[in-house]
């Protein structure tokens, strides 16, 4: 009989414990790997956007006509790397936009020379087909260009590439020229902001900032590493279930190892056999997770998608399934959760009394520094992946000392009983917490995890929601779909049928200091101004805005430690203001900077200015406002919604965004619950002994059922308990730490006792199975040889 068959004779004794160590891999390798199939592949496309993004500069007239492409040749001949692009907007409002360039030119500009599709460039693509240029784009936005009803649309060629803008098609300004004639086309000619160091422009005319060069959102960065995050999570609550299965096991295969040693197989070549043990073990529940995460990514990809606002594309994910490399990273990754998890069980010594009290008295003071040092770290820093970091080390520490903190509660509870059950019941449990520790940490971390998750979930979505009360105070809110003047636009709204009330709102881009900043105009004198959700405020602060103020966000105040009566200097394209900051407003959602800004301030140059409208109207229902883009031409591109249909979007975003937390902090907690239970199984039926012995001195079968059942549920319902002041302090974490380091503004720290007790039911529920699930725990036959 070899080694390898003595080692598989333990699991075909005991299927149950082959079964949860798989499981708990296959659950932490598909979480994890889940979780990285998104985060990479959208870290691939942070990267190529941010490889693409530079400072754009846009030639206009001084004349103010708009530029041609005699302009454009000028430009040329007089030496500028200058590239034509024209823009075309086609009717439908799924419709995706075609960007037109010329590949003989657009190697001046970089985020068209350094889109890659297949290790080919955009312009190398169109350079194939000159004939015939094709029409690039992702799959999705090719298959909404295909159900368009457009005359001649079947007519042009499409190929799909990776690495463009959602909505967005890429082709030869040629094709995009002819493409104007069935919507609006837009002539701009764009040239680097180096370039005009080298070579002036011509006389007649101007450069504007197209694009600062602003970095992506570091709300992408944020939510990232948040996923990464959760993921980890899982990876270290399967460690500690691994280490405590495993530790488990070889208790069982303690006296079978020894025997193994005695008949003469070298202790070297046992720790190896283990070492293959562990590896094929890791290979199986690796391989079988990464399949599962490559669903599970799928599943979430669409709302990871939203949440990114189109940089990142989900059509990748069902093209084939984890590659080679992939596999192999997967499997080394839970060899060593493995290996950390049971490194010092392959020794299989056993350890002394002394030895075990001494090393639980320095555990207690290893734990007690880690939560001193990591939380000192977490009050002393802004970094965010510090802030993780020393997060972790806290919640690591407390939960290290929530089995002992509980054994020592029960340990009281013994010492105060009366009745002899009670006292046996109290030590009985106490022994559970011992032989069933590491499980119960890891059902802490993930107690602690639901309960701080929720509270910042839930935190966001009521203040969400309340900000948003706030701030669309309008009935109806119109997109005119195109550069328009605002105050020509504001007589027409005033004029339409029941409109009481009209706020034009126009927005750019500005520069404060070296920092990029959204620029928000707004007329102050308006009725639709009322109760904004301001943090710091002068009296009187839109009277004063129309008189030299200005107000700015949460966000921009933070990054720039920044308050009310400060001095900002801005720039609005070439037109340079200084304002005192009069309020400070909150701006959820959304991580950039914003200066509000009387609309009579703002330069009809100020770059990438747009204009929308705010619309009171006296009765919505009676107003018709459905029917006005086809009753009136000028509103015939426009995009009108109503107040309730734009909550509904704003909420279904970040309801998006939220589904997959909830989703991957449901699977922890799962995880562990499930993990207990199996682990809990089988420590009750060792224990069996202890109630039949009760039984035979006269306790009844049903007592003792329902006393092994209460027992359960009594460790699980009271390490909940006690893993809550962990939840709460990991929903601060999130809410004062995490979200002003990640996005600039800060939550209210909400306490949910209605789902704690949702939690709390939930781990008495899980207790409740366990016990339920060992049936009749006295045994009659395991007295026979006493």
């Amino acid at each position: 009989m070899g080694l390898g068959s003595v080692f598989l004779s333990h699991y075909r004794r005991h299927p149950g414990q082959l079964a949860g160590l798989l499981l708990i891999l296959v659950c932490a390798a598909m979480l994890w790997s889940g979780v990285r199939s998104l985060t990479g592949s959208a870290e691939d496309a942070v990267s190529r956007s941010r490889a693409a993004l530079e400072p754009l500069l846009s030639v206009v007239r001084a004349d103010g006509r708009p530029v041609t492409g005699e302009d454009y040749a000028q430009l040329r001949r007089a030496g500028l790397c200058a590239s034509p692009r024209l823009r075309v907007r086609l009717p439908g409002e799924d419709a995706p936009g075609v960007i037109g360039i010329d590949p003989f030119s657009a190697s001046c500009l970089r985020q068209y020379s350094e889109q890659q599709s297949g290790g080919a460039s955009a312009i190398e693509s169109l350079f194939t087909e000159l004939d015939n240029p094709p029409l690039l784009g992702s799959a999705a936005d090719l298959k909404r260009w295909q159900q368009l009803s457009l005359p001649g649309v079947a007519d042009y060629p499409i190929e799909e590439t990776e690495g463009l803008p959602h909505g967005q098609l890429l082709t030869d300004i040629s094709v995009a020229a002819t493409l104007a004639a069935a919507g609006r086309g837009t002539l701009e000619i764009l040239l680097p902001a180096a370039e005009v160091e080298r070579v002036p422009l011509l006389d007649g005319y101007s450069a504007r900032v197209e694009d600062y060069g602003v970095e992506p959102d570091s709300l992408v960065e944020a939510f990232l590493l948040s996923l990464d995050a959760l993921g980890a999570l899982a990876l270290l609550v399967a460690a500690l279930l691994v280490r405590s299965v495993y530790r488990f096991a070889l208790e069982q295969r303690r006296r079978t190892l020894e025997i193994l040693v005695r008949c003469g197989v070298p202790t070297v070549k046992l720790r190896l056999a283990l070492v293959a043990e562990v590896l094929v073990i890791a290979v199986i529940g690796g391989s079988l997770g990464l399949w599962l995460g490559n669903w599970l990514a799928s599943a979430m990809a669409q709302g990871f998608q939203g949440t990114l606002s189109g940089l990142f594309n989900i059509d990748t994910l069902a093209q084939g399934g984890p590659t080679a490399g992939t596999w192999l990273g997967m499997v080394l990754i839970l060899a060593l959760v493995v290996g950390w998890a049971c490194v010092d069980l392959l020794m299989f010594r056993h350890r002394s009394a002394p030895v075990t009290e001494r090393m639980q008295g320095w555990r207690w003071l290893a734990a007690l520094a880690l939560v001193a040092v990591s939380l000192a770290l977490l009050l002393s820093t802004d970094r965010l992946w510090l802030i993780f970091l020393s997060t972790t080390g806290c919640l690591i520490g407390a939960g290290l000392l929530l089995p002992e903190l509980l054994n020592r509660l029960l340990a009281y509870a013994e010492h105060r009983a009366r009745r002899p059950l009670l006292e046996w019941s109290c030590s009985e449990m106490r022994a559970l917490c011992r032989v069933l520790q590491l499980p119960l940490t890891a059902l802490a971390f993930a107690i602690a995890t639901a309960i701080g998750v929720q509270a910042m979930v839930t935190g966001f979505e009521s203040t969400f929601g309340r900000w948003l009360d706030q701030r669309l105070q309008g009935d109806l809110y119109l997109d005119p779909g195109q550069p328009v003047s605002a105050p020509e636009w504001a007589s027409q709204l005033q004029a339409l049928p029941n409109v009481t009330s009209v706020l034009p709102m126009v927005r750019g881009r500005g520069v404060l200091g070296d920092l990029p900043v959204d620029i928000f105009a707004v007329d102050p004198t308006s009725s639709l101004l009322q109760d904004w959700p301001f943090l710091d405020a002068v009296p009187d602060q839109w009277q004063k805005l129309a008189s030299g103020g200005v107000l700015i966000n949460e966000q921009l105040a933070r990054r720039q430690s920044l308050a009310v009566g400060d001095r900002l200097r801005f720039h609005l394209g070439t037109e340079a203001q200084a304002r005192e900051v009069i309020g400070i407003y909150a701006d959820y959602g959304r991580p950039e900077g914003e200066l509000l800004l009387p609309i009579a301030a703002v330069p009809e140059a100020l770059p990438g200015r747009y204009a929308t409208f705010v619309l009171g109207v006296d009765d919505l229902s009676k107003s018709g406002w459905q029917d006005w883009p086809e009753q009136y031409a000028w509103l015939a591109e426009s995009r009108l919604r109503d107040q309730a249909g734009l909550k509904q979007a704003a909420n279904a975003a970040f309801a998006r965004t939220f589904q997959m937390t909830r989703m991957l902090n449901t699977l922890t907690l799962a995880l562990a619950g499930t993990a207990l239970a199996l682990m809990g199984l089988v420590i009750f039926r060792l224990r069996q002994g202890s109630y039949t012995l009760l039984h035979v001195y006269g306790v009844p079968r049903n007592n003792l059922r329902r006393r092994l059942i209460v027992h359960s549920m009594l460790v699980t319902g009271l390490l909940a308990l006690l893993a809550t002041p962990m939840g709460i302090f990991l929903g601060w974490v999130l809410v004062a730490q995490v979200n002003p380091a990640a996005f600039g503004w800060a939550l209210p720290l909400k306490l949910y006792p209605d789902f704690w007790l949702q939690v709390w039911l939930a781990c008495l529920a899980i207790g409740a199975f366990v016990g339920a699930l060992v049936g009749d725990p006295v045994r009659l036959e395991t007295l026979k040889n006493e």
